[in-house]
Protein backbone atom coordinates (compact mmCIF):
# COMPACT_ATOMS: atom_id res chain seq x y z
CA UNK A 1 0.00 0.00 0.00
CA UNK A 2 1.06 3.72 -0.61
CA UNK A 3 2.28 5.52 2.12
CA UNK A 4 0.54 8.70 3.65
CA UNK A 5 3.27 11.07 4.02
CA UNK A 6 4.11 13.68 6.83
CA UNK A 7 6.77 16.08 5.31
CA UNK A 8 9.37 17.98 7.52
CA UNK A 9 8.94 20.80 4.81
CA UNK A 10 12.22 23.38 4.86
CA UNK A 11 11.73 27.16 5.02
CA UNK A 12 10.94 27.45 1.18
CA UNK A 13 7.86 24.79 1.91
CA UNK A 14 9.69 22.12 -0.28
CA UNK A 15 10.86 18.63 1.16
CA UNK A 16 14.88 18.62 -0.26
CA UNK A 17 16.85 15.42 -1.29
CA UNK A 18 20.86 15.54 -2.16
CA UNK A 19 21.70 12.89 -4.54
CA UNK A 20 25.42 12.35 -4.58
CA UNK A 21 26.15 10.59 -7.97
CA UNK A 22 29.41 9.59 -10.30
CA UNK A 23 30.16 9.30 -14.03
CA UNK A 24 32.63 6.02 -13.34
CA UNK A 25 30.93 3.92 -15.81
CA UNK A 26 27.91 6.14 -16.43
CA UNK A 27 25.19 3.37 -14.64
CA UNK A 28 25.92 5.27 -11.24
CA UNK A 29 24.86 8.17 -12.90
CA UNK A 30 21.66 6.36 -14.56
CA UNK A 31 20.96 5.52 -11.14
CA UNK A 32 20.74 8.92 -9.64
CA UNK A 33 18.70 10.26 -12.49
CA UNK A 34 16.13 7.42 -11.96
CA UNK A 35 16.08 8.45 -8.30
CA UNK A 36 16.03 11.90 -9.02
CA UNK A 37 13.04 11.72 -11.01
CA UNK A 38 11.11 9.49 -9.02
CA UNK A 39 11.28 12.12 -6.32
CA UNK A 40 10.11 14.93 -8.28
CA UNK A 41 7.15 13.18 -9.51
CA UNK A 42 6.43 13.37 -5.66
CA UNK A 43 7.15 17.59 -6.20
CA UNK A 44 9.96 16.78 -4.10
CA UNK A 45 13.07 18.78 -5.10
CA UNK A 46 16.28 17.55 -6.08
CA UNK A 47 19.67 18.17 -6.94
CA UNK A 48 22.63 15.42 -8.47
CA UNK A 49 25.68 16.24 -7.10
CA UNK A 50 29.32 14.80 -8.35
CA UNK A 51 31.24 13.18 -6.11
CA UNK A 52 34.41 14.96 -7.16
CA UNK A 53 32.24 18.19 -8.31
CA UNK A 54 35.14 20.34 -6.66
CA UNK A 55 37.30 19.79 -9.79
CA UNK A 56 35.98 18.86 -13.18
CA UNK A 57 39.69 17.61 -14.20
CA UNK A 58 39.29 15.16 -10.92
CA UNK A 59 35.90 14.32 -12.40
CA UNK A 60 37.59 13.39 -15.50
CA UNK A 61 41.00 11.19 -14.09
CA UNK A 62 38.42 9.21 -11.93
CA UNK A 63 36.94 8.31 -15.13
CA UNK A 64 39.54 7.57 -17.28
CA UNK A 65 41.46 5.56 -14.48
CA UNK A 66 38.52 2.74 -14.28
CA UNK A 67 37.88 2.42 -17.90
CA UNK A 68 42.11 2.04 -18.77
CA UNK A 69 42.64 0.07 -15.77
CA UNK A 70 39.10 -2.09 -17.44
CA UNK A 71 41.42 -2.25 -20.51
CA UNK A 72 44.54 -2.23 -19.70
CA UNK A 73 45.38 -3.98 -16.44
CA UNK A 74 42.22 -6.20 -15.34
CA UNK A 75 43.79 -8.90 -13.73
CA UNK A 76 45.48 -6.31 -11.03
CA UNK A 77 41.95 -4.58 -10.83
CA UNK A 78 40.59 -8.25 -10.11
CA UNK A 79 43.18 -9.00 -7.62
CA UNK A 80 42.80 -6.31 -5.20
CA UNK A 81 39.48 -6.04 -5.74
CA UNK A 82 38.55 -9.85 -4.88
CA UNK A 83 40.79 -9.17 -2.07
CA UNK A 84 39.77 -6.04 -0.52
CA UNK A 85 35.56 -6.89 -1.09
CA UNK A 86 36.18 -9.82 2.14
CA UNK A 87 37.86 -6.71 4.44
CA UNK A 88 35.91 -6.20 7.31
CA UNK A 89 34.70 -3.25 9.56
CA UNK A 90 38.01 -2.88 11.40
CA UNK A 91 38.26 0.44 11.29
CA UNK A 92 36.03 3.51 10.37
CA UNK A 93 38.84 6.31 9.04
CA UNK A 94 37.87 8.22 6.33
CA UNK A 95 39.11 6.33 3.17
CA UNK A 96 42.62 7.81 1.76
CA UNK A 97 40.53 8.11 -1.99
CA UNK A 98 37.86 10.28 -0.04
CA UNK A 99 39.65 12.99 2.06
CA UNK A 100 39.96 15.31 -0.16
CA UNK A 101 36.11 15.11 -0.73
CA UNK A 102 35.32 15.97 2.66
CA UNK A 103 35.19 20.08 2.58
CA UNK A 104 33.33 20.11 -0.60
CA UNK A 105 30.68 17.39 1.08
CA UNK A 106 30.47 20.00 3.79
CA UNK A 107 30.21 22.92 1.68
CA UNK A 108 27.30 21.26 -0.76
CA UNK A 109 25.54 20.14 2.47
CA UNK A 110 25.82 23.09 4.30
CA UNK A 111 24.58 25.26 0.94
CA UNK A 112 21.42 23.30 0.39
CA UNK A 113 20.35 21.90 3.48
CA UNK A 114 19.18 18.91 2.17
CA UNK A 115 16.23 16.31 4.56
CA UNK A 116 17.82 13.38 2.69
CA UNK A 117 20.82 12.03 1.10
CA UNK A 118 20.89 9.53 -1.44
CA UNK A 119 24.35 8.16 -2.45
CA UNK A 120 24.86 6.26 -5.26
CA UNK A 121 28.55 4.78 -5.07
CA UNK A 122 30.47 3.77 -2.25
CA UNK A 123 33.04 6.99 -2.95
CA UNK A 124 30.15 9.08 -1.40
CA UNK A 125 28.57 7.20 1.45
CA UNK A 126 31.99 6.69 2.70
CA UNK A 127 32.32 10.61 3.19
CA UNK A 128 28.25 10.72 4.26
CA UNK A 129 29.16 8.04 6.97
CA UNK A 130 32.37 9.27 8.50
CA UNK A 131 30.16 13.11 8.71
CA UNK A 132 27.42 11.28 10.20
CA UNK A 133 29.27 9.37 12.56
CA UNK A 134 31.82 12.49 13.72
CA UNK A 135 28.29 14.78 14.02
CA UNK A 136 29.42 16.78 11.24
CA UNK A 137 25.73 16.24 9.72
CA UNK A 138 22.36 17.23 11.55
CA UNK A 139 21.13 14.73 13.41
CA UNK A 140 17.71 15.10 11.12
CA UNK A 141 19.19 14.39 7.71
CA UNK A 142 18.50 11.01 6.73
CA UNK A 143 21.18 9.26 4.87
CA UNK A 144 21.42 6.36 2.36
CA UNK A 145 23.39 4.62 -0.10
CA UNK A 146 22.55 2.07 -3.03
CA UNK A 147 24.03 -1.05 -3.42
CA UNK A 148 25.09 -0.76 -7.06
CA UNK A 149 25.63 -4.56 -7.84
CA UNK A 150 24.65 -8.28 -7.63
CA UNK A 151 27.82 -8.44 -5.60
CA UNK A 152 29.41 -6.86 -2.85
CA UNK A 153 32.43 -4.75 -3.93
CA UNK A 154 35.51 -3.41 -1.70
CA UNK A 155 34.92 -0.37 0.74
CA UNK A 156 31.29 -0.92 1.30
CA UNK A 157 32.93 -1.49 5.19
CA UNK A 158 32.97 2.41 5.14
CA UNK A 159 29.79 3.45 5.02
CA UNK A 160 28.05 1.18 7.61
CA UNK A 161 26.84 4.58 9.80
CA UNK A 162 24.48 5.22 6.75
CA UNK A 163 20.40 4.89 7.98
CA UNK A 164 19.68 2.68 5.05
CA UNK A 165 21.39 0.50 2.26
CA UNK A 166 19.41 -0.36 -0.53
CA UNK A 167 20.46 -3.54 -2.61
CA UNK A 168 18.96 -4.60 -5.26
CA UNK A 169 18.36 -8.64 -4.22
CA UNK A 170 18.35 -10.61 -1.28
CA UNK A 171 21.90 -12.30 -2.65
CA UNK A 172 24.14 -9.77 -0.65
CA UNK A 173 22.52 -9.46 2.64
CA UNK A 174 24.89 -11.87 4.31
CA UNK A 175 27.45 -10.19 2.79
CA UNK A 176 26.45 -6.73 4.35
CA UNK A 177 25.96 -8.33 7.39
CA UNK A 178 29.52 -9.33 7.44
CA UNK A 179 31.11 -6.10 6.71
CA UNK A 180 28.92 -4.85 9.74
CA UNK A 181 25.35 -3.46 8.59
CA UNK A 182 22.57 -4.44 10.58
CA UNK A 183 19.35 -6.10 9.35
CA UNK A 184 17.40 -2.50 10.30
CA UNK A 185 19.57 -1.11 7.60
CA UNK A 186 19.11 -3.29 5.19
CA UNK A 187 16.43 -2.91 2.47
CA UNK A 188 15.91 -4.23 -0.75
CA UNK A 189 13.63 -2.93 -3.36
CA UNK A 190 15.92 -3.79 -6.52
CA UNK A 191 18.02 -2.15 -8.70
CA UNK A 192 16.47 1.80 -9.54
CA UNK A 193 16.60 2.40 -13.52
CA UNK A 194 14.40 5.07 -14.97
CA UNK A 195 10.50 4.44 -15.21
CA UNK A 196 10.65 4.06 -19.07
CA UNK A 197 12.04 0.46 -18.33
CA UNK A 198 8.62 -0.67 -16.40
CA UNK A 199 6.43 0.38 -18.93
CA UNK A 200 3.96 -2.01 -20.83
CA UNK A 201 4.98 -1.84 -24.68
CA UNK A 202 4.22 -3.42 -28.18
CA UNK A 203 7.58 -4.55 -29.69
CA UNK A 204 6.10 -4.67 -33.11
CA UNK A 205 5.17 -1.31 -32.62
CA UNK A 206 8.28 0.14 -30.95
CA UNK A 207 9.97 -1.37 -33.95
CA UNK A 208 7.55 0.36 -36.39
CA UNK A 209 8.64 3.55 -34.80
CA UNK A 210 12.58 2.95 -34.99
CA UNK A 211 12.10 2.20 -38.76
CA UNK A 212 13.62 -1.70 -37.42
CA UNK A 213 12.60 -4.64 -39.21
CA UNK A 214 10.03 -7.02 -37.60
CA UNK A 215 12.63 -10.11 -37.39
CA UNK A 216 14.50 -11.93 -34.71
CA UNK A 217 16.53 -8.93 -33.45
CA UNK A 218 20.05 -9.15 -31.42
CA UNK A 219 21.18 -5.94 -29.53
CA UNK A 220 24.81 -5.28 -28.47
CA UNK A 221 25.05 -3.09 -25.45
CA UNK A 222 28.13 -2.65 -23.43
CA UNK A 223 27.33 0.56 -21.16
CA UNK A 224 27.98 4.06 -21.91
CA UNK A 225 31.20 3.56 -22.72
CA UNK A 226 31.00 0.28 -25.05
CA UNK A 227 33.98 -1.49 -23.77
CA UNK A 228 35.24 -4.33 -25.77
CA UNK A 229 36.36 -5.72 -28.85
CA UNK A 230 32.40 -4.93 -30.93
CA UNK A 231 33.58 -5.46 -34.74
CA UNK A 232 34.99 -8.93 -34.12
CA UNK A 233 31.69 -9.62 -31.70
CA UNK A 234 29.62 -8.36 -35.02
CA UNK A 235 31.61 -11.05 -37.34
CA UNK A 236 30.85 -13.91 -34.82
CA UNK A 237 26.84 -13.29 -34.92
CA UNK A 238 26.96 -12.70 -38.47
CA UNK A 239 28.91 -15.81 -39.75
CA UNK A 240 26.05 -18.20 -38.38
CA UNK A 241 23.26 -15.49 -38.62
CA UNK A 242 22.67 -13.99 -41.78
CA UNK A 243 18.71 -13.29 -41.30
CA UNK A 244 18.81 -11.68 -37.99
CA UNK A 245 18.87 -7.73 -37.09
CA UNK A 246 21.62 -6.60 -35.31
CA UNK A 247 21.18 -3.39 -33.39
CA UNK A 248 24.99 -1.61 -31.99
CA UNK A 249 24.59 0.81 -29.35
CA UNK A 250 28.41 2.16 -29.08
CA UNK A 251 27.74 4.53 -26.08
CA UNK A 252 30.53 7.63 -26.20
CA UNK A 253 33.19 4.96 -28.14
CA UNK A 254 33.27 6.69 -31.31
CA UNK A 255 36.49 4.39 -32.37
CA UNK A 256 34.12 1.08 -32.20
CA UNK A 257 31.22 3.21 -34.18
CA UNK A 258 33.40 4.45 -36.94
CA UNK A 259 34.45 0.69 -37.23
CA UNK A 260 31.42 -0.81 -37.26
CA UNK A 261 30.61 1.84 -39.90
CA UNK A 262 33.67 1.05 -42.32
CA UNK A 263 32.34 -2.39 -42.25
CA UNK A 264 28.97 -2.08 -42.98
CA UNK A 265 29.66 -0.16 -45.72
CA UNK A 266 32.39 -2.68 -46.80
CA UNK A 267 30.45 -5.28 -46.74
CA UNK A 268 26.79 -3.37 -47.68
CA UNK A 269 25.20 -4.43 -45.30
CA UNK A 270 21.53 -4.16 -44.68
CA UNK A 271 20.78 -5.79 -41.17
CA UNK A 272 22.57 -3.64 -39.23
CA UNK A 273 21.62 -0.92 -37.13
CA UNK A 274 24.90 1.11 -35.88
CA UNK A 275 24.08 4.12 -33.38
CA UNK A 276 26.66 5.82 -30.94
CA UNK A 277 24.92 7.29 -27.56
CA UNK A 278 21.73 6.99 -27.36
CA UNK A 279 19.58 8.77 -25.24
CA UNK A 280 16.44 6.16 -25.29
CA UNK A 281 17.81 2.97 -25.23
CA UNK A 282 14.98 1.45 -23.69
CA UNK A 283 12.93 1.57 -26.91
CA UNK A 284 16.04 -0.23 -28.43
CA UNK A 285 16.48 -2.99 -25.93
CA UNK A 286 12.05 -3.11 -26.23
CA UNK A 287 12.77 -3.74 -29.72
CA UNK A 288 15.09 -6.82 -28.84
CA UNK A 289 14.51 -10.47 -28.34
CA UNK A 290 18.21 -11.28 -27.15
CA UNK A 291 20.58 -9.06 -25.68
CA UNK A 292 24.41 -8.62 -25.57
CA UNK A 293 25.60 -7.25 -22.55
CA UNK A 294 28.55 -7.02 -20.09
CA UNK A 295 27.52 -7.97 -16.84
CA UNK A 296 27.61 -5.11 -14.27
CA UNK A 297 24.68 -4.11 -11.90
CA UNK A 298 23.30 -1.12 -13.95
CA UNK A 299 22.91 -2.55 -16.57
CA UNK A 300 21.64 -5.89 -15.23
CA UNK A 301 18.96 -3.77 -13.63
CA UNK A 302 17.58 -2.55 -16.83
CA UNK A 303 17.60 -6.00 -18.42
CA UNK A 304 15.90 -7.35 -15.36
CA UNK A 305 13.26 -4.26 -15.71
CA UNK A 306 12.76 -5.52 -18.89
CA UNK A 307 12.74 -9.35 -18.85
CA UNK A 308 15.25 -9.29 -21.56
CA UNK A 309 16.98 -12.76 -22.08
CA UNK A 310 21.00 -11.81 -22.60
CA UNK A 311 24.22 -13.33 -23.04
CA UNK A 312 27.30 -11.93 -21.38
CA UNK A 313 30.42 -11.03 -23.24
CA UNK A 314 33.56 -11.92 -22.35
CA UNK A 315 36.64 -10.36 -20.84
CA UNK A 316 35.07 -8.99 -17.53
CA UNK A 317 36.15 -7.24 -14.89
CA UNK A 318 35.51 -9.18 -11.71
CA UNK A 319 32.26 -8.10 -10.40
CA UNK A 320 31.37 -9.06 -13.89
CA UNK A 321 31.98 -12.42 -13.86
CA UNK A 322 30.88 -13.63 -10.44
CA UNK A 323 27.52 -12.40 -11.78
CA UNK A 324 27.57 -13.87 -15.06
CA UNK A 325 28.19 -17.20 -12.88
CA UNK A 326 25.52 -16.52 -10.55
CA UNK A 327 22.97 -15.56 -13.42
CA UNK A 328 24.10 -18.47 -15.90
CA UNK A 329 23.50 -20.71 -12.55
CA UNK A 330 19.92 -19.34 -12.19
CA UNK A 331 19.15 -19.85 -15.96
CA UNK A 332 18.90 -15.98 -17.02
CA UNK A 333 21.42 -16.21 -19.71
CA UNK A 334 23.92 -17.72 -21.51
CA UNK A 335 28.00 -16.86 -21.15
CA UNK A 336 30.61 -16.23 -23.85
CA UNK A 337 33.71 -18.10 -22.82
CA UNK A 338 35.43 -16.85 -25.92
CA UNK A 339 34.28 -13.94 -28.60
CA UNK A 340 33.95 -16.72 -31.67
CA UNK A 341 30.77 -18.51 -29.78
CA UNK A 342 28.53 -15.86 -30.12
CA UNK A 343 27.38 -16.70 -33.37
CA UNK A 344 26.55 -20.10 -32.03
CA UNK A 345 24.99 -19.19 -29.03
CA UNK A 346 22.80 -16.30 -31.10
CA UNK A 347 21.51 -19.29 -33.07
CA UNK A 348 20.67 -21.51 -29.83
CA UNK A 349 18.19 -18.99 -29.03
CA UNK A 350 16.80 -18.17 -32.09
CA UNK A 351 15.90 -21.51 -32.83
CA UNK A 352 14.67 -22.43 -29.29
CA UNK A 353 12.10 -20.17 -28.67
CA UNK A 354 11.18 -22.31 -25.32
CA UNK A 355 14.39 -21.50 -23.69
CA UNK A 356 14.10 -17.97 -24.56
CA UNK A 357 10.30 -17.83 -22.45
CA UNK A 358 12.32 -19.90 -19.82
CA UNK A 359 15.54 -17.11 -19.45
CA UNK A 360 12.36 -14.62 -19.18
CA UNK A 361 10.42 -16.24 -16.32
CA UNK A 362 13.84 -17.25 -14.58
CA UNK A 363 14.46 -13.31 -14.94
CA UNK A 364 11.38 -12.92 -13.03
CA UNK A 365 13.06 -13.80 -9.65
CA UNK A 366 15.23 -11.06 -9.88
CA UNK A 367 13.11 -8.01 -11.21
CA UNK A 368 11.35 -5.85 -8.70
CA UNK A 369 8.62 -3.59 -9.78
CA UNK A 370 9.67 0.56 -10.21
CA UNK A 371 13.12 0.29 -7.56
CA UNK A 372 13.41 3.50 -7.93
CA UNK A 373 9.85 4.93 -6.81
CA UNK A 374 9.64 1.86 -3.54
CA UNK A 375 13.20 3.20 -2.33
CA UNK A 376 11.64 6.97 -2.56
CA UNK A 377 8.79 5.91 -0.98
CA UNK A 378 10.68 4.38 1.63
CA UNK A 379 13.05 7.48 2.35
CA UNK A 380 9.83 10.20 2.52
CA UNK A 381 8.10 7.41 4.92
CA UNK A 382 11.26 7.96 7.64
CA UNK A 383 10.69 11.17 7.48
CA UNK A 384 7.15 11.79 9.41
Amino acid sequence: CLVNYSFKFTEDGCMKVLIFSMTVGEGHNMIAKSIAQAFQVKNVETKIVQTFGFNEKEVQRQNKLFLWTCKHIPHIYNYVWNKLRFKDNSTNKLPGYCKKCLPYFKKEISNYNPDIIVCTRFYASSVISYMKKHGMLNQNVLTSTILFDYCLSPYWEHSTNVDFIFQPHTNTTDALLKKGYKESQIKTFGMPARKAFFEKYDKSLIRKQLNLKNIFTVMFIGGGNSLGNTLSLLKSVLQKNNDVQIVVINGKNVKNYKKIECYIKKHNLKNIVNLGFVEFVDLYMKASDVLISRCGGCGLGEIFALKKPFIVREKLIINEKINKQYFIKNGCCLGLNKITEAGEKVKFLKNNPTKLKAMAENIKTFSYPNPAEKITEFLLSQKK
